[in-house]
């Protein structure tokens, strides 16, 4: 029910003249951002692998919350890629933006994040070190041990 009331929505402010296309747009958004994430996870993967020498569950359950259940809802409930974003930022530790404890595996994974994401996303070309430095500069003490280990200090 909710979908179909967020699909006559779309099909009134869209300006399509078939809700049938408005189905394909909101249906090609959803499948973009699946894949956007799925491509992420991969780039992850391989970084994760290059930096530790092998893989670990934390690697492989890498934003799995976005892929199994926020991009579901979100398509389900017609909400936005924004509305994913705030809510894994919010309840995962590899997260800044969130005020949950770290552990030392946060901190790694934040970095192993930062590091692989300038290969699948276009808008984040920074390597980990230089997001640190220019977005997060007071995460040095926590980061910056794990970058110089993984010699990705320049």
């Amino acid at each position: 029910m909710v979908l179909d009331l967020n699909i006559f929505i779309l099909y009134l402010y869209s300006g399509q003249k078939n809700v049938t296309n408005v189905i394909i747009m909101k249906y090609k958004d959803f499948i973009f951002m699946e894949r956007y994430t799925f491509q992420h996870k991969m780039a992850f993967l391989r970084v994760e692998h290059q930096l530790l020498g092998h893989n670990t569950i934390r690697g492989y359950l890498h934003d799995a919350d976005k892929l199994l259940y926020l991009y579901p809802i979100a398509y389900i409930f017609g909400k936005d890629k924004k509305w994913v974003q705030q809510k894994h930022r919010a309840h995962n530790r590899h997260h800044v933006e969130n005020k949950l404890s770290k552990t030392y595996n946060d901190y790694v994974e934040m970095v192993i994040d930062w590091e692989c994401a300038r290969y699948t996303k276009p808008d984040k070309q920074l390597s980990a070190y230089e997001t640190m430095k220019k977005f997060y500069p007071f995460m040095e003490p926590h980061l910056l041990p794990i970058m110089k280990k993984f010699g990705l200090v320049r």
